[in-house]
């Protein structure tokens, strides 16, 4: 079994991922929204680069309500149109991300930038969704809790801090806890390109701090300022920035 976040459709390292180490684990994030390195993502597509770098020059500022207002004005202009654009967009990318998964066995969760009606409608055999389960594998429970954090931007993956830890609720039993998000610890969420404090789960690191499990896994803050973080006896790990560093955490790497 292997573990990769935030994929942001990057093809080329899906296409390369081993084929002989169990099922391909997603913790979430599976569309390319906004690359804050280059502006790359389904918002330039839709809106132009010029934008896009607005954008992400407002984020990098913490312009937020300037940021915020820019996004109005950019979806007033022909909405019909944009929301068309944007739904191809969408549409095309978790298609040419399926098609390379539907060659491996995986599980995966939803992250914030993900819709997980449409990710459900690829669910297969080989392909299944394990939002909330909790599943023995090699002698090891994992726990799944997918979903983004809420924030002002409202992303389509976001679900509430009572919904999620409803999800937790369910998982008390599983010695490796496996969510999109981060556990609520300044190091965990702080983003050391984007210059801000990512969003984090409270709930999660409750549920760390009373469950002891031996991992939590995670993805979502791309450029952490810390990759793990011990609370108690359990190891929280940031496994990467897949579309960046095609990175993956092997299972039988931490449990031996």
């Amino acid at each position: 079994m292997i573990f990769i976040s935030d994929v942001h459709y990057q093809l080329d390292y899906l296409s390369s991922l081993p084929k002989n180490k169990g099922p391909v684990v997603i913790l979430g994030d599976l569309l390319n929204w906004i690359d804050y390195r280059n502006g790359e993502g389904i918002a330039k597509e839709v809106f132009g680069l010029e934008n896009v770098q607005k954008l992400i020059d407002l984020r990098k500022q913490h312009k937020f309500k300037e940021r915020k207002e820019l996004w109005k004005n950019l979806y007033s202009n022909e909405p019909e149109i944009i929301m068309k654009k944007m739904s191809e967009s969408i549409a095309n990318q978790y298609h040419e991300v399926f098609t390379i998964l539907k060659k491996y066995d995986v599980w995966f969760i939803p992250g914030n930038v993900d819709d997980v009606d449409i990710m459900n409608t690829y669910t297969s055999t080989s392909i299944n969704n394990v939002d909330g389960l909790l599943i023995e594998h090699s002698g090891v429970n994992l726990g799944f809790a997918g979903g983004g954090v809420p924030t002002p931007i409202n992303a389509r993956g976001e679900i509430s801090e009572s919904a999620f830890s409803q999800k937790l609720s369910n998982l008390n039993q599983a010695e490796i806890i496996c969510s999109h998000a981060p556990p609520y610890i300044n190091e965990l969420m702080t983003d050391v390109v984007t210059n801000k404090i990512e969003q984090g789960w409270k709930s999660l690191l409750n549920f760390i701090e009373i469950n002891h499990p031996r991992f939590s896994l995670f993805g979502d803050v791309h450029q952490p300022k810390a990759s793990t973080w011990r609370v108690n006896n359990t190891t929280c790990m940031n496994i990467g920035y897949f579309r960046a560093t095609n990175q993956y955490l092997e299972l039988s790497s931490i449990i031996l």
